[in-house]
Parts: C-alpha cells; sequence; structure tokens
C-alpha cells in the first residue's frame, strides 16, 4: 500500500513537473516573440509613412499620427497587445531626431519608431494570462484537492488531469474566451 502511495505521489510530481515545463515553455516563446513583433511594428509604420506621417508639420500632428498608425496595427495584430508610450518620452525622442523645420522626414521617422518601440512594448492581454492559468493551474489544483482530501485518493490520475483539464476548456468555450 505504501509503495503504490509513494508511486502515486511520484507519478503526480512527474505531472506537475511536465506543467510547470510548459509554463516555462510559454514564457520562453513569449520572449522570443517580442523582438519580430517589435520589427513587425517598424516595418508596418515605415509602409504607412506616406499615408500618414509625411505631411506632418508639428508634434502635436506626429503624436496623433503615432496613435492612429497603433490603433491600425492593433487592428490587424489582435491578440499582442502594444503598449502605446507616453507622449514625454515620444516627445524626447521627437526633438532628438527631428533636426530640421517643416516636414518630418523619413530617416527621421524611422529613428523615432525604433527608439519608441522597444521589448518591454508588447504584452499578452489579460484573456491570454487567464487562458493560461486556467488551462494549467486547474489540473494542478485537481491533483493538489485529490492528495489533501480524504477519500478521493481512489481516483486515478488518468482521470482527474484530463477531467480538470476539459472542465477548463469547458469554462473558457462556455464565457466566450477561447
Amino acid at each position: 500500500m505504501e509503495q503504490q502511495d509513494a508511486a502515486e505521489v511520484k507519478q503526480t510530481l512527474d505531472q506537475v513537473g511536465n506543467q510547470s515545463q510548459a509554463a516555462q515553455k510559454i514564457e520562453t516563446k513569449k520572449a522570443e516573440l517580442k523582438p519580430s513583433e517589435a520589427k513587425k511594428l517598424i516595418e508596418f509604420m515605415e509602409k504607412k509613412y506616406e499615408e500618414r506621417v509625411a505631411k506632418v508639420q508639428s508634434f502635436d500632428e506626429f503624436y496623433h499620427a503615432i496613435f492612429e498608425l497603433i490603433e491600425l496595427f492593433c487592428e490587424e495584430r489582435g491578440q499582442v497587445q502594444y503598449r502605446i508610450p507616453d507622449k514625454e518620452k515620444l516627445q524626447q525622442a521627437y526633438i532628438k531626431h527631428h533636426k530640421t523645420a517643416g516636414e518630418l522626414k523619413r530617416d527621421e521617422f524611422v529613428k523615432i519608431s525604433k527608439e519608441m518601440v522597444g521589448l518591454d512594448s508588447f504584452s499578452f492581454g489579460k484573456a491570454a494570462t487567464e487562458f493560461l492559468l486556467l488551462l494549467f493551474g486547474a489540473p494542478f489544483c485537481a491533483l493538489l484537492v485529490k492528495r489533501v482530501v480524504p477519500g478521493l485518493g481512489g481516483l486515478s490520475d488518468d482521470i482527474v488531469i484530463p477531467l480538470a483539464t476539459s472542465g477548463s476548456v469547458a469554462y473558457l468555450v462556455h464565457t466566450k474566451k477561447l
């Protein structure tokens, strides 16, 4: 009996370890996405230069154009959210790179874009975070409850984990988050 309990505890720890590794892989993947997303935003902004930025004469017009570009980019991208820099940071970059009077030149615009779009400019939304917590947290909690609550030890882990995962998915579907 004790050997069976020890084997179940070891199996549970292995499963929890696998879930922890999966969560770490997701965090690693999230970190890997950021530079490419920043590059895509800069390329998007550069493509829209003629349409949105070329005739900008003042900082206020530039600030308005940047907000329009970011809004367009977010509409096209969907899940990934861009954190818009505050006005002071954008104004400092504008003053630093816009040396000539008159229209903002393409190379000045690209320099400003590169300065204000960094690795910390992107984040996952609340829905993505909630999704990951439910998908990986519910099975872990179910296993923990199974081990702690007396009388539930007879349930197999092969039943508890898929049931908790399926329940999480059903909840996400029911609340239209999946």
